[in-house]
């Protein structure tokens, strides 16, 4: 079964969105396991606390690379199971689907969600992290980020979505945006009175030309929004 174990300072953020949906549902069918370490019971004094003041100076404070240490041995010591260990930072390598589907393979994934200014830098080169970073931009923990990468993950095992082939089409899945998809009613008539119609093509039953319409307008999507991915297609066919 794959395995997820996430320390954080905030064990009460968990499950969150992955007690939901489909992620909720494998959950509870136990297709995948979900463990909650509180970072709190390996502090360092009477008052469980984990952070302590930069040295050279600086706003904020710093998650201890002693707690951290103490908190990894402990899953360590609680599991025979080869892991991964992860880090959300902005300053890590940016997730891509192709991450996920590695990261979903391993036995059992460790995520360690930063919080305050972050983690003393020894605790994530020493102890073997790998950090991850689904964007350029702030939040004010990993937890958020730690959930976006742990239901990426659990929507590509086995039996967990409905219908398996549409991983095979969906977005990023061959360097290219998805394409447009519609549903009833055919003529959706908007709040002005406007009439929007689905393209005649979707409802001709032509599987193949409705295939091409597909790729086209894949192609079109990924023009428009990440000509990077056009790219990197390219590069992997030369």
């Amino acid at each position: 079964m794959f395995s997820v174990k996430i320390i954080t300072a905030y064990p009460d953020m968990f499950p969150g969105v992955l007690g939901h949906s489909v992620i909720g549902k494998a959950l509870n069918e136990k297709k995948w396991f979900l463990e909650i370490i509180n970072l709190h019971e390996f502090g360092y004094d009477d008052r469980n606390s984990i952070d302590d003041m930069p040295f050279g100076g600086g706003p904020g404070m710093i998650i201890r690379a002693d707690v951290v240490e103490k908190a990894v041995n402990f899953v360590s010591q609680n599991s025979d199971k080869k892991s991964q260990l992860i880090y959300m930072s902005p300053s890590g390598r940016p997730l891509k689907q192709g991450d996920l589907k590695e990261f979903s393979k391993i036995d059992q994934i460790v995520i360690l969600c930063g919080r305050f200014e972050g983690v003393d830098t020894r605790a994530i080169e020493e102890i073997g992290f790998q950090e991850v970073s689904i964007g350029d931009y702030i939040t004010a923990g990993g937890e958020v980020a730690a959930q976006v990468l742990v239901e990426g993950c659990i929507r590509l095992l086995p039996g967990v979505l409905g219908h398996p082939e549409s991983i095979l089409e969906e977005s990023f899945s061959n360097n290219l945006l998805e394409y447009p998809q519609y549903t009833r009613p055919k003529v959706w008539i908007d709040a002005q009175n406007e009439q929007h119609h689905v393209p005649d093509i979707l409802l001709s039953g032509h599987h193949e030309k409705i295939k091409e319409w597909r790729n086209n307008k894949s192609i079109e999507k990924t023009i428009m929004n990440r000509p990077d991915l056009l790219n990197k297609k390219k590069k992997e066919e030369d």
